[in-house]
């Protein structure tokens, strides 16, 4: 989901959309987003910004199912018809008015995808957007957004061996009063295999919400406090 603006697509890190390839250009491409309007334009790059195809001269305007090449990348132009909800609302749950949920799963994608290939930065960049917007917003741990998030700092702890994003994922969970599987408990206890410490409060926070939850009359099972609590107790960084 794009907000109304200039959005910059090249390899420099004050890009919005940055991409780690050497055909792009430093400033390669942007896209002009308005209330009725979405425009591609080309900002002069060496190895040209390519419409289905076309190599783009100046700026156009972009329609649903369009697919852009930049570089090695291929982007494809998602629209919203709303007169087609109503037989898709079962993929259109929202975590704001609009907005299609194919988007966070792409953004699930692509976090896998930057794994395999070994581009650490650039799955770490796209967890990032991710779990941020989702921290703008309210919505159910059964969501599609926070299930693919969900599964993005997960993957993200056990890749890297971090425990930032063990951090994120329990801040985002206290953040969210959601109640922690036990399948989840024992997702996180493996990507800890290899973290010494978990920096930040997320886990204390986490057992700290839960304790709420329990005095506000949520049914939280004492399993779960006691296995967040021994977790805290021994990688928690306070």
């Amino acid at each position: 989901m794009l907000p109304d603006g200039q959005h910059d697509v090249g390899r420099l890190a004050e890009c919005w959309l940055v991409l780690d390839d050497d055909l792009v250009s430093r400033n390669h491409a942007r896209f002009h987003i308005g209330t009725l309007q979405c425009e591609l334009e080309d900002l002069g790059s060496r190895n040209g910004t390519f419409i289905n195809g076309d190599r783009l001269e100046g700026k156009r305007a972009l329609r649903d199912g369009d697919r852009i090449r930049i570089g090695r990348e291929v982007i494809e132009v998602l629209g919203l018809d709303t007169s087609q909800v109503g037989e898709e609302d079962d993929l259109r749950r929202t975590l704001a008015p609009g907005e299609d949920t194919r988007f966070p799963s792409m953004i699930g994608q692509l976090v896998e995808k930057s794994l395999k290939a070994g581009k650490i930065k650039e799955a770490e960049r796209y967890a990032m957007a991710l779990s941020s917007q989702l921290g703008a917003a309210r919505v159910p741990v059964t969501h599609p957004a926070a299930e693919a998030c969900h599964r993005c700092l997960i993957q993200l702890a056990d890749k890297t061996a971090s425990g930032t994003w063990i951090d994120r994922l329990f801040k985002l969970y206290a953040q969210q009063s959601w109640i922690m599987t036990s399948a989840t408990i024992e997702e996180v206890r493996g990507a800890l295999d290899r973290i010494p410490r978990v920096p930040g409060t997320g886990l204390r926070d986490y057992e700290q919400a839960l304790r709420v939850l329990g005095r506000d009359g949520t049914v939280v099972p004492p399993e779960l406090v006691q296995a967040v609590a021994e977790l805290a107790d021994a990688y928690g960084g306070g």
